[in-house]
């Protein structure tokens, strides 16, 4: 049983030498990629209004109120005239949230339009009566390969990593040896805005500048942390 032991303690031993004798470089890579999306929301706020306050402003006590009814159906046909069917519009919430003192309650609504591109979103802020309307903005970008692109960014992101790691180590005269591990530090990290960094090790499937119509991408971004042994 001695022995037995004896010979277990020495074989930890020599592992726990192995271990340490393994040297290795860790690093992180990055990528990004600008996408262009086929599925656009564009969310209208509407709400009640009553008319006194557009007819006569110093009016003390308004009567005449529009319902939210009517305010939503003269919505629907202006987006009919653009060609944008009623089945792409969908009531999200419907609340009524405040009211002026003595006056009923103003009844508001959101409603979600599906758009394929931006080039409507003008002539729906040109075409709409601002009267009930409470704001108007883009919400949700997609695009159907979303996750063949999330791939590639990755990719990209590892094959940085390991870019990196060899020129680091060819600065000490050293050369890169097999991938130890690979870690994805964020998951599903999406967004739509303008680039506010550019680092080294960063790979960009656009051209660098914050433009306007970069804002209308969906921004991907991934990094990945990668473990190498030296040579």
């Amino acid at each position: 049983m001695k022995l037995k032991a004896l010979s277990i303690l020495c074989l930890f031993i020599v592992l726990q030498l192995s271990a340490q004798e393994t040297k290795f470089i860790e690093v992180t890579g990055s990528a990004e990629m600008y996408v262009v999306p086929d599925e656009i929301t564009f969310i209208i706020g509407i709400e009640e209004y009553w008319e006194e306050e557009f007819k006569n402003k110093k009016a003390k006590h308004y009567k005449t109120k529009v319902e939210i009814s009517t305010i939503e159906n003269q919505l629907l046909t202006d987006l009919n005239e653009l060609g944008i069917v009623t089945d792409k519009v969908k009531s999200t919430e419907v609340g009524n949230y405040w009211r002026q003192r003595g006056k009923e309650f103003l009844i508001s609504k959101r409603l979600e339009i599906s758009l394929n591109g931006f080039s409507l979103i003008n002539s729906i802020i040109s075409k709409l009566d601002r009267k009930g309307i409470q704001y108007m903005r883009i919400g949700e970008l997609k695009n159907k390969e979303l996750s063949k692109y999330r791939k590639e960014v990755k990719k990209k992101a590892l094959l940085a990593a390991k870019e990196k790691a060899a020129y680091l180590l060819e600065t000490l005269d050293k050369k890169l040896g097999d991938v130890i591990s690979i870690t994805e530090i964020n998951g599903d990290n999406y967004f739509w805005r303008s680039p506010s960094f550019a680092a080294s090790n960063t790979l960009v499937e656009s051209n660098d500048s914050q433009s306007a119509d970069n804002e209308k991408k969906i921004k991907l971004r991934f990094e990945i942390k990668a473990k190498f042994e030296i040579q």
